[in-house]
């Protein structure tokens, strides 16, 4: 305390040693003298509560790093992960693994394991085996697991291949859309892409340091790179949308034609069920003996299929309903005369066959699905789509084609073989 304040102090000690309260009652009762003992001493009504609280709440977080071993192929794999536990004020442990598992592979003595190497070039763009494979080595992990070698080597390279395939048609496609672009352009593509960048750090923290460990942590990426693919993602749409949809319009006449291809699928003809019951009449005189008794009774087929247990309850042919109706069925003749004057699920006079076999018939059921008119709009919207997606895609391959001819620096299989033979020898164990 400096002196003047100390002085100040001082000169209000006598002053604040008989101190009045005056209450807002009129009351003179309620007016009482205070001293400066009230305030060293406080009566024990007005004393703050000690709560105790554990120790652990108030301690650092611990920071544990895992460790674990695995051993596959010859390959010593060492796996770490940090984890992070503390405790809540409400004694609640709480575990979190604050960072992705980290691999390293220990190569056995004598082994080899290609670190990396160039393969190539796109467009000027160096090619690295490491960084290629990055995205996929736990597929391929997987796929070299299999115990059918054959058939996981097949796999294997059937990947390799599908991913470089994507991954040559993403450059050619960038690298187009970026020559295309005007000096206004690009200038355009910089302040959206600010503007994203922006809403970004807002959304994941409010600060640039929050918004790249929360990317780091989700996606494995720094605030540039999700940038950098923010912007080859518009970049290949706004390209392809300008060369490829205008290409994919699809006219009235073309719907037409397709429903008509596929009349049958948009307009499915009646079904007709018929069932069946058929006993041997020497090993199964008992069973049809119960039948002639259930008839008398009046049941139906599907009440005596239930009975006897047949299978499928009697289900026998499931077949188109023809123009001409039961009778059109190709059926014997004496199965369409006993059909005939049938109602479903009515049982049908008995046939003896001479094979020794006894059979009755029924409808049980004739079906006539929905059609569904080619003025439907959800309908010629669906076929709309199957055909444009359809020309998409024919179109899109054939664009692309015409970019690798035109930008591809080295020869694509080379790099495409060097690949696979780089993931074999060092994932193929």
């Amino acid at each position: 305390m400096s002196p003047a304040l100390r002085v100040a102090m001082d000169g209000l000690l006598p002053l604040a040693a008989a101190i009045v309260v005056v209450g807002c009652a009129s009351d003179p009762a309620a007016e009482r003298m205070v001293s400066v003992a009230d305030f060293s001493h406080p009566p024990s009504d007005l004393r703050t509560d000690v709560v105790e609280m554990s120790r652990g709440v108030t301690e650092a977080p611990e920071v544990i790093e895992v460790d674990e071993v695995d051993v596959a192929g010859g390959v010593r794999a060492e796996k770490s992960r940090t984890i992070v536990a503390e405790t809540l004020a409400d004694g609640e442990r709480v575990v979190d693994e604050v960072t992705p598992t980290r691999v390293v592979e220990r190569v056995p003595p004598a082994g080899v394991w290609p670190v990396d190497a160039l393969v190539g070039q796109i467009n000027g763009r160096p090619i690295f085996a490491n960084e290629f494979f990055a995205p996929i080595e736990d597929q391929l992990l997987q796929i070299a697991s299999n115990p059918d070698r054959v058939a996981g080597r097949e796999q294997f390279i059937r990947t390799v291949r599908g991913h470089f395939k994507q991954a040559v048609d993403s450059e050619l496609i960038v690298a187009e859309a970026e020559s295309q672009l005007s000096p206004e352009q690009q200038q355009g593509v910089l302040a959206w892409l600010k503007s994203i960048q922006e809403a970004e750090i807002a959304e994941r923290g409010g600060s640039l340091a929050a918004a790249e460990a929360s990317l780091q942590a989700e996606e494995d990426k720094t605030l540039d790179e999700f940038m950098q693919q923010r912007r080859e993602v518009s970049l290949a749409v706004r390209l392809l949308s300008q060369r490829i949809e205008p290409r994919a319009i699809v006219s009235w006449r073309e719907v037409e034609q397709a429903y008509q291809r596929d009349a049958k699928i948009y307009n499915p003809p009646a079904q007709v069920r018929i069932g069946r019951i058929k006993f041997d009449i020497v090993a199964d005189a008992a069973k049809i003996e119960r039948v002639k008794a259930l008839l008398a009774e009046g049941r139906k087929f599907s009440e005596i299929a239930k009975e006897l247990e047949v299978a499928n309850g009697g289900e026998w042919q499931v077949s188109e309903l023809p123009e001409g109706g039961v009778q059109a069925l190709p059926l014997a003749d004496a199965v369409l005369e006993r059909l005939k004057p049938l109602v479903p699920d009515q049982v049908s006079e008995p046939l003896v066959q001479k094979e020794g076999f006894t059979s009755w018939f029924a409808i049980l059921a004739i079906s006539k699905p929905q059609a569904r008119s080619i003025y439907d709009r959800d309908l010629q919207l669906s076929i709309t789509k199957q055909i444009q997606d359809v020309r998409r895609a024919i179109e899109r391959q054939r664009y692309i084609s015409s970019l690798r001819t035109r930008w591809v620096t080295d020869d694509i299989v080379e790099m495409e073989e060097r690949l696979i033979a780089f993931g074999l020898e060092r994932y193929w164990r």
